[in-house]
């Protein structure tokens, strides 16, 4: 069987938009609370808080979510670590593209795209060794 036979590419698709979906539901939550706060400025597009909430989302979800999918899986998990990732950071781009029609992104979001198949690849690690046990244990 081939490596791209075994790819469950379904689960990269849910996982992605999935964790996509995450991070911009974050960074409109603390948009709101900057609101309700009175000090929106702090929150919108391109500002300390969005790039930070940026990275740490995109880390943070691609990592939850392919542990996510890992446990539908029987192989390999990081390379489908990896896709989630990849899948996100296009799913973000094209909702640029869309609004600000421009493929230029800040520098920040840049590394947040990074981040995200760093999650992504944790993310399998964790998945994998978790499988492993569980075998281990049966």
């Amino acid at each position: 069987m081939s490596a791209t036979s075994r790819i469950r590419w379904k689960w990269i698709i849910v996982g992605g938009l999935l964790a996509e979906a995450t991070v911009m539901a974050v960074f409109f939550l603390l948009l709101f609370a900057a609101m309700a706060a009175g000090v929106p400025e702090i929150a919108q597009p391109r500002t300390p808080l969005d790039y930070i909430d940026a990275m740490v989302m995109s880390f943070l979800s691609m990592l939850v979510f392919t542990i996510w999918v890992g446990k539908r899986l029987d192989s390999a998990f990081v390379l489908h670590g990896v896709l989630i990732g990849a899948f996100g950071i296009l799913l973000f781009s094209v909702v640029w593209v869309a609004t600000t029609g421009s493929f230029a992104q800040p520098a920040l979001y840049v590394v947040a795209h990074g981040l995200k198949v760093v999650g992504g690849i944790a993310g399998g690690l964790i998945a994998e060794k978790r499988h492993r046990r569980a075998l281990a244990g049966a």
